[in-house]
């Protein structure tokens, strides 16, 4: 039974790195670090998805090599016999060698030499954030005496690499001809001179280390030699100051709507700690419209009911006599349970290419929601910023494209003398929606991020590139664990 245990183990070993590969794509440490540090009652149907792939496939393997070679027959067949034998006393050199290869390909599928590398890179320690990092409630901001509404969309997943230009043509089509468009017509700061977008940083690539790297200007890193250090009871980056805490400051109403559990990835507690924002998540809806939500909580709005509710809101919001900040995001892109809309899409691109035809899908829902926004009366005091939360997470993308995550930014009362052949991350972002209202930062920085509004270099295009960042942010900064923890900790 100690070859079959082995055996058991090995298969574990290699069908866990394919599954995390296939349903995320490549992931950082610093990624899962921060998901096991937070509540998995939103994600019962992924552990799920985990054991049918793992516990369950290996189990019927291990059955299946039990009955074929383990047990004994009254009927014999003299070369089935033979080879039954050779196999049976070889059982342990093979399952050694099995286990030895599952190893093996876990340490290159999952890029675990990386992974030490940076767990190397996270015991040094650094200035950075003491040299770079500019604390956002010590900078004067001026806001225009009529404040502009604010519509912050994050689109899941959504990148810049997606659209058809003469620069890039990864798809033999526009996947987002709709947002290609918006993007033309109105300002997108680009890496390019055509559509394009920011380059994303280690603790930026999944959704709420997108949303606090583009509002915060700082990304996730969690102290891997303790993660469990990290558990954020009633607060989330309490010394963070970012953009809902200096909206609400000025007098904005704020709301932030999402298709899920507002529990996943601590999103409840970053709503709460900064800017005490109204939570509309799928078990607000599920109380107030009766909405059915699993045992497990794992019900997901689709992005079509989402653009219901968030017009719904909009109108509620402009009701009130004072300037908001509406966010919300979309979830039907999210690479591994990417959801079509029949009602609505054409399958342009066949039942095999579901995730092009969900992404092409995205684009007509996000344009005809701005068609809409566009006719209704508190249309010409909103700004509206759609940005990508991060890159997509799958496997049909190559180490030769060149990828960004998408922005743009619409009926903006201010315009950029540059927006092409920008080299910025998402950090920037985080200034450069606050001067999109309107508003005067003195030295158009805030955090680690620089107003691309502004004609000052970003850090990636005056200080350093983005590969010397992605290394300096990942080390031990005492500035950093302030930032996280609210107290000195080293």
């Amino acid at each position: 039974m100690l070859s079959l245990s082995i055996i058991f183990i090995g298969y574990m070993i290699f069908a866990t790195a394919n599954w995390i590969i296939h349903k995320f794509g490549p992931v950082t440490y610093e990624q899962i670090m921060f998901h096991l540090n937070m509540p998995f009652d939103s994600e019962t149907r992924l552990m799920m998805s985990y054991f049918k792939h793992t516990v369950l496939t290996a189990t019927i393997i291990v059955l299946v090599l039990f009955l074929l070679f383990w047990r004994k027959y009254k009927f014999h067949v003299k070369v089935i016999d033979k080879l039954r034998d050779y196999l049976y006393n070889k059982r342990l050199i093979i399952s050694l060698g099995w286990i030895a290869f599952c190893c093996l390909w876990f340490f290159v599928r999952m890029n675990v030499w990386t992974m030490i590398n940076y767990r190397n890179i996270k015991s040094e320690t650094s200035n950075f954030y003491e040299q770079y990092y500019v604390m956002p409630q010590h900078t004067k901001i001026t806001f225009p005496k009529h404040k502009r509404n604010l519509v912050l969309l994050f689109m899941e997943s959504m990148e810049a690499t997606y659209a058809k230009t003469p620069k890039h043509n990864y798809f033999d089509a526009d996947l987002i001809p709709e947002l290609h468009y918006l993007a033309k017509q109105n300002i997108n700061f680009s890496d390019n001179e055509y559509i394009g977008g920011s380059y994303p940083i280690d603790g930026t690539q999944w959704t709420q280390a997108g949303l606090f790297a583009q509002t915060c200007g700082a990304p996730i890193q969690l102290p891997i030699d303790d993660a469990n250090f990290f558990h954020p009871k009633e607060s989330f980056y309490p010394n963070a100051w970012c953009l809902y805490d200096i909206l609400r400051q000025q007098g904005y109403e704020e709301s932030f709507l999402i298709g899920s559990n507002g529990e996943f990835a601590g999103m409840n507690r970053f709503v709460e700690t900064h800017g005490q924002q109204k939570l509309l998540d799928i078990m607000y809806y599920a109380k107030r419209d009766g909405i059915k939500v699993s045992f497990e909580k794992t019900t997901k709005l689709p992005d079509k009911q989402l653009f219901v509710y968030a017009k719904e809101e909009l109108s509620d919001l402009a009701k009130q006599n004072k300037p908001f900040v509406f966010t919300f995001m979309t979830l039907d892109t999210h690479y591994g349970t990417a959801k079509f809309a029949d009602d609505l899409c054409e399958r342009k691109y066949g039942a095999d290419n579901n995730i092009k035809n969900v992404i092409s899908c995205s684009s007509y829902q996000i344009g005809e929601f701005i068609d809409w926004l566009k006719q209704q009366p508190f249309y010409h005091d909103t700004v509206v910023v759609m940005v990508g939360d991060h890159l997509t997470m799958n496997e049909f993308f190559t180490s030769d494209m060149n990828r960004t995550v998408l922005n743009i930014f619409i009926n903006s009362p201010i315009g950029a003398d540059k927006t092409k052949n920008r080299i910025f991350t998402p950090f920037d972002i985080y200034p450069t929606i606050i001067e999109s209202l309107g508003a005067k930062i003195s030295g158009h920085r805030l955090g680690l991020g620089t107003s691309l509004f502004s004609d000052i270099p970003t850090l990636t295009e005056g200080k350093m590139s983005v590969e010397e960042m992605d290394i300096e942010v990942r080390k031990s900064s005492k500035l950093y664990d302030w930032l996280l923890y609210g107290k000195n900790v080293r």
